[in-house]
């Protein structure tokens, strides 16, 4: 009786580390595609800012050759 209860016991154990398991792949899952989602709209933002500061520049060019007395 005493291996019985032994081997319960460690079933028991596999049991609940196996469900632990099982809800961590589940949460790192849900993380890694917050994380996807994240980064996305991190390289679209970046994407935004670039064409901004491109413009920004061709503007400030722009303006600067015609007050030099440059041509468009």
């Amino acid at each position: 009786m005493g291996r019985k209860k032994m081997i319960k016991k460690i079933t028991k154990e596999i049991n609940k580390l196996e469900q632990q398991k099982h809800q961590k792949n589940e949460k790192r899952n849900q993380l890694d595609s917050e994380i996807s989602l994240i980064s996305l709209r991190l390289k679209e933002l970046n994407n935004l800012k670039n064409q901004y500061e491109k413009l920004e520049k061709s503007t400030d060019s722009f303006f600067e050759n015609n007050e030099n007395g440059g041509t468009v």
